[in-house]
């Protein structure tokens, strides 16, 4: 079972995948909807992998993406506007399309957790 962090600002969608996660046999840490929020996050739980949301309302998602690759856990990018959404620097990370497709999360969460 792995621990992972949920960075998503829209209520409803990180259930969902907060549900995935759990269905998956995984345990979200909790959800987080701003920079602030996923970076207290990430330093109190110490997640094994996260999945974030490219942009977070007004804020955009990379000094998330950041602090998790400082600390060496695994990520990849939620979004529903292709890999060009992803942050520069970041273009290679994985990414899972919105609406969230069970087996689509499945398979990056696979990829990060081995």
């Amino acid at each position: 079972m792995a621990r992972i962090l949920i960075v998503e600002d829209e209520a409803l969608i990180a259930e969902l995948l907060a549900m995935y996660i759990e269905e998956m046999g995984h345990e979200s840490v909790g959800t987080a909807a701003t920079v602030e929020q996923a970076l207290l996050l990430l330093n109190r739980e110490h997640p094994a992998c996260a999945i974030l949301d490219c942009s977070l309302g007004r804020q955009e998602s990379t000094p998330i993406a950041e602090a998790l690759a400082k600390a060496g856990i695994p990520f990849a990018f939620a979004t529903g506007r292709g890999h060009d959404a992803l942050p520069e620097g970041f273009k290679q990370r994985p990414m899972i399309a919105k609406p969230y497709i069970f087996e689509d999360v499945q398979r990056v969460l696979a990829t990060m957790i081995s």
